[in-house]
């Protein structure tokens, strides 16, 4: 490489220290730490987007040929490695847009830090205090979404983990995969404000102020039929026999 501030590439002008030792851009480089989703997006967030800058999903995945399907997740684990952006999520206004607050870790500045880790012990614990249900939908694992995909379940953080949160038992809750990806984010649909209005308008007033419950609590309450079908789906098989027989002679009575 050269001693000039600045190298052309492909019409565009980076500085020298865009280029890894290899003689490419970082986020094209096949240097030891370099590949994978998360270094990529963090290489080219680095050199191609200012402070105060927008960037969308959809242009990180298809700029880096980034699967739809793993995009957003791989987006917002730059959160723990200091990267700070609005998304729609904070700002609904901004559509598929996301503005970037602060620069994080990047391959150039060297190996990439430790994430706090949660363990599978954890997570089991997570997900047996929420039921086994997602708490923002409420969706359980093996049910199925409305395209017919089948939900699997995470332990997200409440708190990020680059915003301080750590990966604790009251920091951690049961999310399903779309919930915890953000869908609206990664495909920038995001709904009619007055259709949703309309929509929650024509629920009976009992279910409005339900509603309003778990708005106020970000998650999604269990009724006490809820809470049995969960103790049943999850009690195994003999559990699952004897409420199963006591039903049937109720309905046969």
């Amino acid at each position: 490489m050269s001693d000039f501030d600045y190298v052309p590439f492909s019409g565009i002008e980076y500085p020298k220290e865009a280029f890894a030792p290899d003689g490419v851009l970082w986020w094209e480089s096949s240097k030891r730490g370099a590949t994978g989703a998360v270094p990529r997006m963090a290489s080219w967030l680095r050199w191609n987007v200012e402070i105060g800058g927008r960037f969308t999903t959809r242009q990180l995945r298809e700029t880096l040929g980034i699967s739809n399907e793993h995009a957003q997740r791989r987006q917002r684990e730059l959160r723990d490695y200091g990267w700070e952006y609005l998304s729609s999520k904070e700002e609904p206004s901004l559509g598929e847009d996301c503005i970037l607050e602060k620069y994080g870790w990047w391959p150039g500045e060297g190996p990439r830090p430790r994430r706090q880790q949660i363990s599978s012990k954890l997570r089991r614990q997570v997900f047996e205090r929420d039921g086994g249900r997602c708490v923002l939908c409420g969706r359980a694992a093996g049910e199925k979404y409305d395209d017919g995909s089948v939900v699997t379940l995470t332990a997200g953080h409440i708190i990020a983990n680059s915003h301080g949160g750590a990966a604790s038992l009251d920091n951690l809750q049961t999310e399903c995969r779309v919930c915890n990806e953000s869908a609206r984010a990664d495909t920038g649909s995001v709904a009619d404000p007055g259709a949703v209005v309309e929509q929650v308008k024509s629920l009976k007033k009992a279910d409005r102020m339900e509603l309003l419950s778990w708005i106020r609590a970000k998650q999604r309450s269990r009724s006490p039929l809820d809470r049995a079908f969960d103790a049943y789906r999850l009690g195994g098989p003999n559990v699952q026999a004897a409420v199963l027989d006591y039903l049937e002679k109720v309905e046969s009575r």
